[in-house]
C-alpha cells in the first residue's frame, strides 16, 4: 500500500539567516539512531533476527555518520564545508531519493542552523553545491571532470569534494536501506506524486572486461601522508599505497575509515546470501547507476559471462531470459530499490521470498544494492574508467 503526501508537507526552507525554526516533525533531528531513523524492533522474530545477524553492518553505518556531520567542523585551507554545507547536501539527497523520513530528520537537522551569509559568492557556491548533489544523487552519469572543476572553482578544495562525495554516497545508502527494512517489516511507503523517473545509464561503455580506474583529482602521495592516513590505508587494501581510488579517498581518511566498514561488513558475510547473487546485485545497481569499473568487477565474480553480457544491453532484457526463478527475483528487486527506492514495499520485496530466498538473504539484496548506490557514485564521480590499453 502507498499513502501519498503533497510534496511539500515534509519541506522545510534551508534558507535561514535566524535558528530559531523547529523542527516540522518533533524528534526528527534528535534520533538516537541517526542511520535507521528509529526503525527499532518489529514484531516479525524473522526479521529482528535476520537484523541481529548484520549488526555490525548497521554500527559502522551509525559510526559513519558523526564523521561525516560532525555537530562542530574544524576550518582550515583544506577543510571547508560547513555542517550546514554538509546537511543541505544530505537534505538535497533525500529529496531526490523521495525516503520521507530522510527527508524529515535532514530538514530538521538543518533548520536550526544559520545559512550563509548573503553574499553573490556564498549563493554561487551553494548553488553550485546544491546542483551537483542533485545530480550526482539522481543520475550520476551527468557528472564528468567539468563538473569537478566547478566544484574547485566555487572554493572546494580536493578533500572537501571527497568529502562531499562521500555524504552524497552515504545518504543515498542510507536511504535505501530504510526503504528496503522497512519494506521487509511491511511498512507503506510514502510516496511524492510527480515524482521523477530516473533513466538507466545508456549501455556504452559497459564491458565485461577487466577495466582500470583512474583519480580525476590529486592523490595524497603516500610518502608525505600523514600516520592516519597511512594506517587507514593499510587497513583499506593490500596494496591501497598504490591504488589510486584509495590514495583519493585518503583524503578524508575518517571518512574512509567508515566507508571499509560497511563495504567489508556486507560484503565478507558468507551465511546469507551466495557470493554469485551478491555479484549479481552489484551488476545490476552498477548498470542502473552507470559505474562502468563496478559493472566490470561484478562480472568477473558473477561466473556466468552469459548472463553478464545480457546486463550489458539491458537490466530488464537480462531479467527476461534469466533463467531461474531467484535470479529473476533478485534482478527485478535490486532495479526497483536502485530506480525507485521512495516506491519500496512489502510487495516489492516479496519475490525474494516466492523464489525461495530467506530473510537473511533478502537483507543481503537489500544491504548490497544499497551499498553500490553509495559505490558506484564515488567510482563514477571521482574518476574515469579505463580499458586494457588505458583508453576511457
Amino acid at each position: 500500500m502507498e499513502h501519498r503526501l503533497h510534496p511539500f508537507q515534509w519541506y522545510h526552507e534551508t534558507q535561514r539567516s535566524s535558528g530559531h525554526g523547529s523542527p516540522l516533525e518533533p524528534g526528527a533531528a534528535s534520533l538516537r539512531d541517526r542511520f535507521l531513523l528509529g526503525l527499532g524492533t518489529f514484531t516479525d522474530p524473522a526479521l529482528n533476527v535476520a537484523l541481529s545477524d548484520r549488526v555490525d553492518v548497521f554500527t559502522a553505518s551509525s559510526a559513519s555518520y558523526p564523521v561525516l556531520f560532525p555537530e562542530r567542523v574544524p576550518f582550515s585551507r583544506e577543510v571547508t564545508l560547513s555542517p550546514y554545507d554538509r546537511l543541505s547536501t544530505a537534505l538535497t539527497v533525500a529529496q531526490v531519493t523521495g525516503v520521507q523520513s530522510l527527508c524529515s530528520h535532514y530538514a530538521a537537522r538543518l533548520a536550526p542552523l544559520d545559512s550563509p551569509e548573503a553574499t553573490r559568492e556564498s549563493n554561487v557556491r551553494l548553488a553550485q553545491i546544491t546542483q551537483y548533489a542533485r545530480q550526482l544523487a539522481s543520475q550520476p552519469t551527468q557528472i564528468c571532470s567539468k563538473a569537478l572543476q566547478q566544484l574547485s572553482e566555487v572554493g572546494l578544495s580536493t578533500q572537501d569534494i571527497v568529502t562531499f562525495s562521500q555524504i552524497i554516497g552515504f545518504v543515498s545508502y542510507q536511504a535505501r536501506v530504510v526503504a528496503g527494512i522497512a519494506a521487509l517489516a511491511g511498512r507503506p511507503a510514502v510516496v511524492l506524486p510527480g515524482f521523477p523517473t530516473v533513466e538507466d545509464a545508456e549501455p556504452a561503455g559497459f564491458s565485461c572486461a577487466a577495466r582500470l580506474w583512474q583519480a580525476r583529482l590529486p592523490e595524497i602521495v603516500a610518502e608525505q601522508a600523514q600516520a592516519r592516513q597511512l594506517d587507514i590505508l593499510d587497513q583499506s587494501h593490500p596494496d591501497a599505497r598504490n591504488e589510486p581510488y584509495y590514495l583519493l579517498l585518503a583524503h578524508d581518511a575518517p571518512a574512509l575509515h567508515e566507508r571499509n566498514a560497511v563495504f567489508n561488513g556486507i560484503e565478507r558475510h558468507a551465511d546469507g546470501l551466495s557470493p554469485r547473487l551478491k555479484a549479481l546485485v552489484a551488476l545490476v545497481a552498477s548498470r542502473i547507476n552507470g559505474s562502468h569499473y563496478c559493472f566490470a568487477v561484478a562480472a568477473n565474480h558473477l561466473a556466468d559471462q552469459q548472463l553478464a553480457q545480457a546486463l550489458v544491453t539491458g537490466v530488464d532484457s537480462a531479467r527476461e531470459m534469466a533463467g531461474d526463478p531467484q535470479t529473476t527475483a533478485v534482478i527485478g528487486v535490486t532495479a526497483e530499490l536502485t530506480r525507485t527506492p521512495e516506491k519500496f514495499t512489502a510487495q516489492s520485496v516479496q519475490p525474494l521470498f516466492d523464489s525461495g530466498l530467506d530473510g537473511l538473504q533478502a537483507l543481503d539484496v537489500i544491504l548490497t544494492g544499497a551499498l553500490h548506490a553509495w559505490e558506484n557514485r564515488l567510482r563514477y564521480s571521482l574518476g574515469n574508467t579505463l580499458d586494457s590499453n588505458n583508453q576511457i
